[in-house]
């Protein structure tokens, strides 16, 4: 004969008595009696047994009003759906916990102790939560959280390891002289309740230029960072998707404004202006889990551009050789996230699983709210979930840039800001912003949707804090149809090339 395992037999006799602890909490709503009333009680005729007046409490609780019978009859349908689980909590830790199971079961026994009817559901509620004890005693372990942590483990040490090495290899390519790093200073400037960053960077006006992008896939390039052989200095490290199988580089930023700037790349060709796929969605958000346990605060962004019109070179280092370049970055001490993070934390949800509009800010934004576990899901269902909300705010994004009778032929633009608690998806049409004071072109990708402009001198600065940071978004971006998105309008014009 096999061992037992202990852990098996209780979610069998935890299935057995929380099932009568259901079908008891119904039968207590129209048959109400106290199972205790013999002690103390007094018997008589007519009236039958009578309850003691120390009892009243209970009497009123099970009789008067059945509160504890609709408890018990809950609670064995929450223990029901440990046990027997849906699949939203199969993905969660307290389904793959055996602690929370016998703490459970003894709450369930106290209930149905004290009505007539829960008694076998409370004997078999000890016995399943004694059973559950002994198998935490022999230090038994569910099969699903063994596969699920050793999994984890093994996505978390990948990622960890290169987050690890991040400062060390932005050092040693700074000094190599593989990597330029332009020094900046942060001004805070708040408009509309919204506190926004301009970084300005003087350095930048000496950046050396970058040579002119090129579309066509065919087209011989005679350099193309990020197709191999990389540049070891810049080179972080390597990760393959679990699920796919895709893999990626971790590059430096060879054009640094924010020390430890690094991109995340896919090693296959793809277009820039196709939308992010599920692999890449994961690895980000497991990039960017990876540094908060190391005490960081990152968070990524990509620009999806259109290969048409003026919306031509948005990616950060402007080479358009490959599909993905998702960017993370650290957030400046002391800070929990970027201006438009701070903004989505204090929006107040209905519905926390649907897309919701950042209605303060002047220009079209959607967004959605993670669950505040996300970060412990297995990868398959940490997929479902990014991939989900994804399509979500991409199909709202084209829903909005639909609405915009001026919008230039072609795909559609957009910037992506993902951070541990939302995706951010924000249309646009234009990369540059004309300043109506001096003439001169502003670029804005997606750090300056996060709240975080860029400008290279003083003099610039100024200009933009006259003109309205909010303006300047609003200039390269869309309006808000949020009102008629709300009131799901079929009215929509057929976006051009799409």
């Amino acid at each position: 004969m096999g061992n037992l395992i202990w852990h098996e037999y209780s979610r069998l006799v935890a299935v057995t008595s929380s099932v009568y602890a259901v079908w008891s909490g119904f039968f207590g709503l129209f048959y109400r009696k106290f199972f205790w009333d013999f002690v103390g009680g007094t018997l008589r005729d007519p009236g039958g047994l009578q309850a003691p007046p120390s009892a009243a409490l209970f009497i009123t609780l099970i009789i008067k009003v059945p509160v504890i019978p609709i408890f018990a009859m809950l609670l064995g349908i929450i223990i029901l759906c440990i046990e027997l689980p849906l699949p939203a909590i199969k993905s969660m830790s307290l389904y793959r916990s055996l602690a929370i199971r016998p703490v459970l079961l003894l709450f369930q026994f106290f209930l149905c102790i004290l009505y007539y009817q829960g008694t076998n559901a409370a004997i078999w509620s000890l016995i399943a939560a004694g059973c559950y004890t002994r198998a935490i005693m022999l230090g038994e372990t569910m099969k699903e959280a063994k596969e699920n942590r050793g999994r984890r483990e093994s996505l978390e040490i990948e990622h960890y390891d290169i987050l690890s090495k991040l400062q060390s290899s932005f050092d040693n390519a700074l000094k190599t002289g593989d990597l330029l790093f332009f020094p900046s200073t942060v001004e805070r400037h708040t408009e509309a309740d919204v506190e926004y960053q301009i970084r300005l960077c003087p350095a930048l006006q000496n950046k050396p230029a970058l040579p002119t992008p090129h579309f066509d896939q065919k087209e011989k390039v005679k350099f193309d960072p990020f197709a191999p052989p990389y540049n070891a200095n810049l080179l972080v490290g390597e990760l393959t998707d679990e699920e796919s199988k895709e893999e990626f580089i971790i590059l430096l930023n060879k054009y640094a404004v924010i020390p430890r700037h690094f991109l995340l790349v896919t090693k296959e060709f793809k277009s820039q202006s196709s939308p992010l796929m599920p692999p890449e969605l994961v690895q980000s958000y497991l990039l960017l889990v990876a540094a908060q346990k190391q005490g960081h605060k990152f968070f990524g962004f990509y620009n999806c551009k259109s290969p048409i019109g003026e919306c031509l070179t948005l990616l950060p280092l402007r080479y358009l050789s490959i599909q993905v370049a998702i960017t993370a970055e650290p957030v400046n001490s002391g800070e929990d996230g970027p201006p438009i993070e701070l903004l989505a934390r204090r929006t107040r949800l209905e519905h926390q699983d649907r897309p919701f509009s950042l209605t303060q800010l002047p220009y079209a934004s959607h967004t959605y709210r993670f669950p505040s576990h996300l970060p412990t899901y297995a990868p398959e269902h940490l997929e479902s979930l990014l991939a989900d909300a994804f399509l979500q705010l991409l199909d709202l994004t084209i829903s909005t840039i639909r609405h915009d009778p001026d919008y230039p032929t072609g795909s559609p633009s957009y910037n992506v800001i993902l951070t541990l608690e939302h995706l951010h998806l924000i249309p646009r049409k234009l990369e540059n912003y004309v300043l109506a004071e001096s003439g001169d072109k502003l670029s804005v990708n997606a750090l300056g949707y996060a709240g975080m402009l860029l400008v290279k001198s003083a003099e610039e600065f100024e200009v933009v804090k006259r003109e309205t940071v909010g303006k300047i978004l609003r200039g390269v971006g869309l309006a808000s149809v949020h009102e008629l998105q709300v009131e799901g309008t079929a009215q929509e014009a057929p976006l051009a090339g799409l």
